[in-house]
């Protein structure tokens, strides 16, 4: 199976990718069935919990068939990547991230969200624990090793970087099967994935894509706002303060694309 004279011979092209994700959707509408076993009982905790477990299903059944894939079908062993990094790295891409959230947040709701799609998400992003285990735990952990660790590393193999990132964060964006967070999972998705780019290194991918959803979730939980009305901006009683981090945001977040190998101890520690 491994086509070793082929111009593509590792582990996803972008059709093999493309299938990835059709993979997860796929695992996605059958674990919906379990899903409907929660609405049944009524009580939201149960109907979370369904979802977490349905979720957990299709992220996870997807994981292991990609990895088996590669193992078997491709002979590229191991399966993942993981470098060690300086530990400085784990406060940067933290600062990183929230830097990311500030200057993607104006762009999070450019896209006008129909009533019926907004009642829909507020049912998904419940402040259960059940959601809370789903979006803050298994999502970073799940999606990062399928498309930073299988879907990214197989394209840097393939393609040229600068096509690679794009590619597995238009997937990324794709695989949320919404125009709504498409924007918002591109985006954060490229500085995610471009942190993985220099440095190999898994957990920091984990750790930003967990940051992220943690402090969106206590950004929903501590406010009224709804889902799709929520702004970093209703934080803040200064809007002048507000577009000045949102400046530096931007300028720091340059310097790292363009001088991160000078800027920041990026690399192996041995």
């Amino acid at each position: 199976m491994e086509p070793t004279n082929a111009p593509f011979s590792h582990y996803p092209t972008v059709f093999q990718g493309l299938g990835i994700v059709l993979l997860f959707i796929f695992l996605s509408i059958l674990s919906g069935l379990i899903m409907r076993l929660g609405y049944f009982s009524g009580k939201p905790v149960w109907i979370d919990f369904m979802e977490m477990m349905g979720y957990l299903l299709a992220a996870g059944g997807t994981l292991l068939f990609v990895i088996r894939i590669k193992t078997r079908g491709y002979g590229e062993r191991p399966a993942l990547i993981h470098r060690k990094v300086h530990s400085i790295n784990y406060l940067i891409v933290m600062i990183l991230t929230i830097m990311g959230l500030l200057v993607i947040d104006p762009l999070t709701n450019i896209i006008p969200m129909p009533d019926d799609v907004k009642e829909l998400f507020e049912q998904m992003f419940s402040k259960s624990v059940p959601a809370f285990f789903t979006a803050v735990i298994l999502a970073p952990i799940l999606e990062e090793l399928i498309f930073r660790g299988i879907v990214l590393e197989g394209f840097l193999k393939n393609y040229s970087p600068v096509k690679a990132i794009l590619l597995t964060n238009l997937l990324f964006g794709f695989a949320h099967l919404n125009p709504w967070q498409f924007v918002g999972a591109f985006l954060m998705g490229i500085l995610i994935s471009w942190v993985y780019f220099k440095t190999r290194n898994l957990l920091l991918p984990v750790l930003m894509h967990f940051l992220n959803n943690l402090l969106s979730f206590f950004f929903l939980y501590f406010s009224d706002v709804s889902f799709s009305e929520a702004t970093l901006r209703d934080f803040f009683n200064t809007p002048g303060v507000y577009y000045a981090l949102f400046g530096g945001s931007v300028i720091v977040l340059t310097l790292f694309f363009i001088f991160s190998y000078r800027l920041f101890p990026v690399g192996r520690t041995g």
